[in-house]
């Protein structure tokens, strides 16, 4: 069965810095009966251990890495790929390994448990754990049961997935979950608390990328608050996106007043998010006309609207 083409590498690379930035370790709370604790929670509260590398400086830390994924292909194809969880802390953790589809309904993003979506792609996950490397010389590797794997203090531990597309399916995404089973211990309260981080897997199966634009609105800079350019778009198509998008001011005249960045967000099929913009500069009293312009699987999304600064 042929492989999954990947998008080029120097594309991961620019999603992966994007994406890492907004990896952090999601407290939820504890997981209900039936799920497997293999760590040493299970066991009653850990005492942390010191960092035996006494000149780190690096903060206590869970990271999941690659945090998105963006592969292109056909169905019928499989994709294989390598997630590395790094455990800077000082207790060791345990973590199921699950696989979710993420689909949308009503605009929102869901996550639905393997098989429980026709076609589902979660479905076809295999989890192939392997041992890596203690992040620091001296720890413990880590270990390994069928689906989980115990990460000690101070290092890391990755795990193989292979996933087989449909030859037919209407989902696009799958959450890759390390789903944390130990209780961890809280600042604040005497809850028990897990830790859990998913690498995003977007899937581009055909070339039915569509994005609807809805009106643009211009909020003028207030004493507290910069000028604001805001826009709805909704995915209309049957594939995700990532729409970079741009504004350009202009003067009555037409002539090039400034510009401003909004932030990158993914779109999924029947997805609906708001983009936003800050102008940082100050506008002379006049009309002006926001002109916004988004760039994505090749295409050109342009829309405007004009304003007036009193």
């Amino acid at each position: 069965m042929s492989s999954l083409l990947l998008s080029t590498a120097a594309r991961l690379r620019i999603v992966a810095v994007i994406a890492a930035a907004l990896t952090t370790a999601l407290c939820t709370p504890a997981p209900a009966q039936g799920f497997p604790t293999i760590g040493p929670g299970g066991s009653g509260p850990q005492t942390p251990q010191a960092n035996p590398n006494p000149k780190s400086n690096i903060p206590p830390s869970i990271s999941l890495s690659p945090a998105v994924i963006m592969a292109k292909g056909n169905f019928g194809q499989q994709l294989t790929q390598t997630l590395t969880l790094s455990n800077n802390t000082g207790l060791d953790l345990a973590f199921e390994l699950v696989a979710e589809d993420v689909v949308v309904k009503d605009g929102k993003r869901i996550f639905v448990p393997a098989g429980e979506t026709p076609n589902s792609i979660a479905a076809t996950a295999v989890f192939t754990p392997h041992s890596t490397r203690a992040e620091v010389k001296g720890m413990a590797a880590p270990t390994f049961t069928k689906n989980t794997v115990l990460i000690k203090a101070y290092s890391s531990g990755s795990a193989d997935v292979r996933l087989t597309i449909p030859a037919e399916t209407n989902v696009r995404a799958v959450a890759l979950v390390f789903r944390g089973t130990d209780k961890l211990p809280t600042a604040t309260t005497g809850v028990g608390m897990t830790a859990s981080l998913a690498t995003l897997v977007t899937f581009n199966l055909s070339d039915n990328v569509k994005l609807a634009p809805e009106a643009v609105r211009v909020t003028p800079a207030s004493e507290t608050a910069n000028m604001t350019i805001a826009q709805w778009i909704a995915n209309t198509g049957t594939e995700p996106a990532l729409p970079e998008g741009t504004d350009a001011v202009l003067s009555s005249s037409g002539s090039l007043v400034g510009k401003a960045t909004f932030s990158p967000q993914r779109l999924l099929p029947g997805e609906r998010l708001e983009f936003t913009a800050e102008y940082p500069d100050q506008l002379r009293p006049g009309d002006y006309r926001a002109l916004c312009s988004f760039q994505f699987e090749g295409k050109t999304l342009t829309s405007d609207a004009g304003f007036k600064i009193p």
